[in-house]
């Protein structure tokens, strides 16, 4: 498959060791290209490694996190413009959940397109054709869930979606995490705040 893995770390160097001890090797270890690029702000940096990958295809991978074997190939046999896999939350060294792929707040269901309309159900590691990515704009500045914004965009411009549940991405879980840090109170601000940027209606 013609894709690239790539890597935007931001802020305090130590970011881009990690990356370079846990998201580049489980990259690399899929035989496909990877990039890498740093900057101040995490949209930048994302952004800035994006301008680096020239494949049709490109999952973004977060420094901390990992994509387990097999991640391309199971990729490779969907259809979609973008495709979700499941995820593996790392709590510890001796504690993992079991893969799945996630849902939207409150849905009960196995989420499809539209539920982009109401939240998130990707991780920042979906495959998603590249040309896509730009065309939408890249990655926005937002203080949290800046991801959704990407997907939700790529939903209003007509893109697919599917999951892909054979792929795994292995997201390690950490109280002090910027995904996790932020209070109710603050996250409800960056949804509504993303919601806005796409002209939705809020509600929440």
């Amino acid at each position: 498959m013609d894709v690239t893995v790539a890597i935007g770390t931001f802020g305090l160097p130590c970011w881009s060791d990690l990356a370079r001890s846990r998201a580049v090797p489980s990259a690399e270890a899929l035989g496909v290209p990877v990039v890498h690029h740093h900057a101040d702000t995490l949209h930048d940096a994302r952004n800035g490694a994006l301008a680096l990958v020239d494949t049709e295809w490109v999952i973004h991978l977060d420094a901390d996190d990992e994509l387990e074997a097999g991640y391309v190939d199971a990729m490779a046999a969907g259809s979609a413009d973008v495709r979700a896999p499941a995820v593996r939350y790392i709590h510890s060294r001796t504690r993992a959940s079991t893969p799945a792929v996630p849902t939207v707040a409150g849905h009960g269901h196995a989420c499809e397109a539209a539920c982009l309309l109401a939240g998130n159900w990707l991780v920042v590691g979906a495959l998603v054709r590249t040309a896509l990515v730009r065309q939408v704009g890249g990655w926005r500045d937002f203080a949290w869930s800046e991801d959704w914004d990407l997907w939700l965009r790529c939903h209003l411009a007509g893109a697919s979606f599917e999951a892909i549940p054979a792929a795994v991405y292995r997201a390690h879980v950490r109280r002090d995490s910027r995904n996790r840090a932020p209070s109710r109170q603050a996250r409800l601000a960056a949804h509504h705040a993303i919601a806005r940027a796409n002209g939705l209606l809020t509600p929440w």
